[in-house]
This record gives structure tokens, C-alpha cells and sequence, in this order.
């Protein structure tokens, strides 16, 4: 199912809506000390899931790797092969490479990995419809 039509303009609003808001409450509690040091790091299941669900299995699918620490990092490659991390900066900012070239496509977590996708997949689409209707947002 797609919710909006995958276009650049849209993924890029969608993106920035994401980015904005990766918040504390959707992190699994063992990041939480690492996420503090590096904002975020332990949302790149979050980030890639909301992009699939937005943008569908049509346009875009989910991949992930183990890093060079042994953690699952996700990431979405869609249908002109463009990968898009939007969480990159959890390896970037401190010199490491995503593990990208050990890549394998996947499915979507359950249980509550999959409740805190649709936590933030509500706030981008609430804040995503305020903004195409001009109203200031709720709360972010």
C-alpha cells in the first residue's frame, strides 16, 4: 500500500519530517546511553520502516547489515536502486562506514519495534498533513 506517491519532492519532506522526529521514547532502552552521545543511533529500523510504510513496497525495500560492532543497522534502496539512510550520521559523525556492500533485504521487526515504526509513522503523517494544509503542528 502506498500513502503517498514516491516523487523526490515527498521523500524529501518525508525525510525531513523523519529526522525531526526521531525522538528518545521511540528508542529500545539499551540505546539509550549511546543514543545520548549520538542522536540517531538506534533509529535506523525506525527511520527505514516509516519510509516503507509511507512509500510502499513498490517503490522502496527495506535492507540491513550487521555493522562493525555486531548491531543491525536498516536502510531502505528503492526502485532505481537509490539507497536512503536517513540515520547514516550514527556512523558518519564518527568516522565509521555503514555496512552497506554486506547488505540483504528484510522484512520489517514485530512486537515493539514494529509499535514504535507506527508511533512515528503517526507523528510524520500528522505533521506531514499539517503542513500541506498550513496549520502549525500539535505537538513534535
Amino acid at each position: 500500500m502506498i500513502l503517498l506517491e514516491y516523487n523526490p519532492e515527498n521523500l524529501s519532506v518525508i525525510s525531513e519530517i523523519i529526522r525531526s522526529k526521531l525522538t528518545y521514547d521511540l528508542l529500545p532502552r539499551k540505546w539509550f546511553t549511546r543514543n545520548m552521545m549520538n542522536p540517531t543511533f538506534g533509529h535506523c529500523h525506525n527511520a527505514a520502516g516509516c519510509l516503507y510504510k509511507i512509500f510502499g513496497h513498490e517503490n522502496v525495500h527495506m535492507y540491513r547489515a550487521l555493522d562493525d560492532e555486531g548491531i543491525w543497522h536498516w536502510w531502505v534502496i528503492d526502485k532505481e536502486n537509490k539507497l536512503i539512510d536517513l540515520t547514516s550520521e550514527q556512523y558518519t559523525s564518527q568516522g565509521r562506514n555503514p555496512p552497506y556492500a554486506e547488505g540483504q533485504k528484510a522484512s520489517m521487526l514485530g512486537f515493539e519495534y514494529k509499535k514504535r515504526v507506527l508511533r512515528l509513522f503517526e507523528r510524520v503523517m500528522t505533521e506531514y498533513e499539517n503542513r500541506i494544509n498550513n496549520r502549525p503542528a500539535l505537538w513534535s
